[in-house]
């Protein structure tokens, strides 16, 4: 009978303090929220996973950035995020990669007409892993579409990287950048976007007298059906020869202006206005001027040059003429003339392949004239040798005049902090409205609309920009649709329309570089410390110290614990198996 009446009294008691729910206060010491953050999720997502695990002991751990966490910890060896949501004090976890290799500075074109060469540079940093191969694959919808290897000759390397892929569509490309080594845990992948246009470069071919150099070249650019080109050859006085609609002359900036690329031939034979107007057009519209010299003279061109001394070399022996990229796509000459002195900043585009003592001449070469770009022919009589069996001659310029009118800005740029992104993730933009930039113009007040758009007929998801340190610049962050898909980002300033891919995959990963001398720097002057994989045992502590959780007042109601139905159930059994063994009802 006592046994019965004590089980009862015990429901009893459970059930009426559940009733008046009693609250109770008291000096308790609460679990601090820890967030833990994987810098790179493909190579270090597993390792923030046994960080979590670790630190779920002691602490309430996140795996997402949040501002009103008690502390964070970082894990890879990348660069620290710039969010200002992460929490302080700031640890990191620095893995003990052994054989390795990440991809930095992956690099693509945003745009590209259809059939075009799309160039894809990078550099791949390996390390641990002297004597192996590096194997470097360029993916076009799960299509290899390049490739290079290298054997790696010491165990911290750096290895530039150029491949390239021709396509074939006009839309948005997705391309994936893949690094391996033997016996590293996991590759280097980069996703990339390219906006594959039905747009053909513009290009104005001037020549001030006729040219044999410049007519064979605009022969081959007329063949690639990438281009569209005007063209006006001089051939006396008030006398001339065009095609299309060229301008009368060069100093008009307006006509000028329609073209990425202007190309002159016998430059020698240029006035002061024709140079003064080439010079607005390269600062001012951004654009390229290739010049096509076919003998060596002095003229009004040296202003853009900015060349002191110039060496010629027309002894008559024919020499190789071979593209610093690697390209095979070479000349060959026998009459050149290259400068002494490169202007400050310039840059070899080819040079003589032998001997040794003459491959620092720079045979053609570019350099920048305000916001555009100057490219210099030296190979003054390579348009002789044009048989493909030993020249180049067509591909390497249509390549190098390709390059030059794509390097010419359009009236609105977007730029896109990661072109490839996983749904729901934050992408920083950058605008740039080529006039406003070049004249240095702010834009506080112009019209300037910006939305994400999806398929046609669907809502438009509008994207907030505003004015940025930059001259002529704006910025702002768009957060990525939940559903994968290719999106558009459409901007319009004043009338001028640009636009760019936006790609959202489920498995998109971006090119995240080791720094982890700037990542011990960035914690240390957070309150905390970098504390290498080996030793993830002292974190917890490390932690505490720095955080030092103090118990507070705090009030609590213990009924509302759902644990309280066991006691409850095993009461009210035990008095009614007593009930039923003594045959009570």
């Amino acid at each position: 009978m006592t046994a019965r009446w004590t089980l009862r009294g015990i429901a009893i008691a459970i059930a009426v303090l559940a009733t008046l729910d009693p609250a109770i206060a008291s000096n308790r010491t609460i679990k601090p929220e820890i967030a833990v953050l994987a810098l790179d999720a493909h190579r270090d997502s597993a390792l923030a996973d046994r960080v979590a695990r670790e630190l779920a002991k002691t602490f309430t751990v996140t795996r997402a950035a949040v501002s009103n966490a008690e502390g964070t910890v970082l894990v890879g060896n990348g660069l620290p995020p710039m969010s200002g949501e992460i929490a302080t004090p700031a640890f990191a976890i620095l893995p003990d990669r052994g054989v390795a290799v990440t991809l930095d500075a992956v690099r693509a074109p945003a745009w590209s007409p259809r059939e075009a060469r799309v160039p894809v540079t990078g550099v791949a940093h390996v390390t641990g892993a002297r004597g192996r191969t590096l194997d470097v694959t360029l993916r076009s919808n799960g299509l290899a579409v390049g490739h290079v290897g290298q054997q790696i000759s010491s165990d911290d390397q750096r290895v530039p990287l150029s491949l390239a892929f021709v396509p074939t569509t006009a839309e948005a490309a997705p391309l994936r950048l893949t690094a391996t080594v033997a016996g590293a845990q996991v590759p280097a992948i980069v996703d990339v976007a390219v906006d594959v246009r039905d747009q053909r470069w513009r290009v104005l071919f001037f020549d001030p007298r006729p040219s044999w150099m410049s007519t064979f070249v605009r022969r081959a650019v007329e063949r690639d059906a990438r281009f569209v080109v005007t063209s006006r050859v001089v051939t006396s006085r008030n006398v001339s020869t065009d095609a299309g609609k060229p301008p009368g002359r060069l100093d008009d900036l307006a006509a000028l202006g329609l073209f990425d690329a202007v190309v002159v031939g016998a430059p020698e034979a240029l006035g002061d206005n024709d140079v003064a107007g080439l010079d607005a057009f390269l600062r001012r519209r951004g654009g390229s001027v290739v010049l096509l010299f076919d003998r060596r003279a002095p003229g009004r061109y040296d202003k853009l040059t900015d060349v002191d001394v110039w060496a010629t070399d027309s002894a008559g022996k024919t020499v190789s003429i071979t593209p610093v990229n690697g390209d095979s796509a070479g000349l060959r000459a026998s009459d050149i003339a290259w400068p002494l002195r490169l202007p400050a900043g310039a840059e070899v585009v080819a040079r003589i392949a032998t001997p040794v003592s003459d491959s620092g001449r720079a045979i053609v070469w570019r350099s920048a004239v305000g916001a555009g770009r100057l490219v210099v022919n030296g190979a003054l009589d390579s348009w002789r040798f044009r048989d493909r069996t030993f020249s180049n001659f067509d591909r390497f310029w249509v390549t190098a005049i390709a390059d030059a009118a794509s390097a010419a800005p359009p009236p609105v740029s977007i730029h896109l902090a990661n072109a490839v992104v996983a749904p729901g993730e934050e992408s920083a933009i950058q605008v740039t409205a080529r006039d406003a930039e070049l004249s240095g113009a702010r834009l506080s007040h112009a019209s300037v609309t910006a939305t994400l758009d999806s398929a046609p007929g669907e809502t438009s998801t509008l994207v907030r920009l505003q004015p940025s340190g930059g001259v002529g610049q704006l910025e702002g962050k768009l957060r990525a649709p939940v559903a994968p898909g290719v999106y558009r980002v459409v901007v319009s300033i004043d009338g001028n329309r640009g636009e760019a891919p936006l790609v959202v995959a489920a498995n998109a990963t971006h090119s995240v570089p080791d720094a982890p001398d700037l990542l011990v720097a960035w914690v240390t002057a957070r309150g905390g410390r970098a504390l290498p994989e080996s030793r993830l045992e002292e974190l917890s502590s490390a932690l505490d110290k720095a955080i030092q959780p103090a118990p507070r007042l705090e009030t609590w109601n213990p009924m509302r614990s759902a644990w309280w139905i066991i006691p409850f159930a095993l009461a009210l059994s035990g008095e009614w198996w007593l009930r039923r063994r003594r045959g009570l009802a």
